[in-house]
């Protein structure tokens, strides 16, 4: 039998983060698999409008909602307004993340508990609006964005380092917890991407440069991290409570 082009047709995808690069990317490739797709942004609705555009050029519906994850309130309202909208979400996409530059030293109480709540607290309470209707339908797909610092480590961002590595912990949990109601839970983990990012978090940052350590010579692309989320949800049914890296085997993990 031939595969289906769009098998993910009558489901609906909750991305947050999805404004622009790798959940823009995410929303488009689940779209273009069938999946109508809710495009969670802060507070940027021009960058949500045009996310949700593009997702509807492949044939799928979208709908943009703001609201900051950090808030259990917002989540609330977020799920409601994509209900009402969009019907249940099935497929769930935590990707929203900051990742400021700061020596440990100087980092704030306030600087710690931003990152941590919207890398990390904001996963969690995203995840308690999203599984009890996955548990009620037999179907779930919850995909957590980590990043190669959460695993080897890196100078100048502790708390992202913490969110990163905390948030494939979380993933473990939910995927043995959720397993026998029908939802996997993974964590894709991308190396170096070509993305928008503000200079002050990457102050050293050369593609050039890192790209001479990275085996195949070169960054990747949104599109690689988008595929790979789309394989995990659409065909990984076997899949779950891993950690997927996709890095050009820059980290090898052991």
């Amino acid at each position: 039998m031939a595969e289906s082009p769009r098998p993910l047709a009558g489901r609906t995808a909750l991305i947050t983060g999805a404004g622009r690069n790798i959940g823009r990317a995410m929303a488009r490739e689940l779209a273009a698999a069938g999946a109508d797709i809710v495009v969670n942004v802060r507070q940027n609705l021009a960058e949500g409008e045009q996310t949700a555009d593009e997702v509807r050029a492949l044939g799928s519906k979208a709908v943009v909602v703001a609201g900051d994850v950090s808030k259990v309130e917002d989540v609330r309202a977020v799920f409601d307004q994509a209900t009402a909208a969009l019907g249940p979400v099935h497929i769930l996409v935590n990707n929203a993340a900051v990742r400021p530059h700061q020596p440990f030293l100087e980092i704030s109480p306030e600087d710690w508990n931003w990152v941590l709540g919207i890398g990390l607290t904001g996963a969690f309470h995203c995840a308690q609006a999203a599984i009890p209707g996955m548990v009620e339908a037999g179907w779930g797909r919850v995909i957590n964005i980590s990043g190669r610092d959460g695993f080897s480590g890196i100078l100048n961002r502790a708390h992202g380092v913490t969110v990163k590595a905390g948030i494939h912990g979380f993933t473990k949990a939910l995927a043995l917890e959720f397993g026998p109601s029908g939802i996997t839970v993974n964590t894709v983990v991308p190396g170096l991407i070509h993305t928008t990012r503000p200079k002050e978090w990457y102050p050293t940052l050369s593609y050039e440069e890192r790209s001479k350590g990275i085996p195949v010579r070169h960054p990747g692309s949104v599109e690689d991290i988008a595929r790979t989320v789309r394989f995990l949800v659409a065909e990984g049914e076997y899949i779950t409570g891993q950690a997927v890296h996709v890095n050009g085997g820059e980290f090898l993990v052991t």
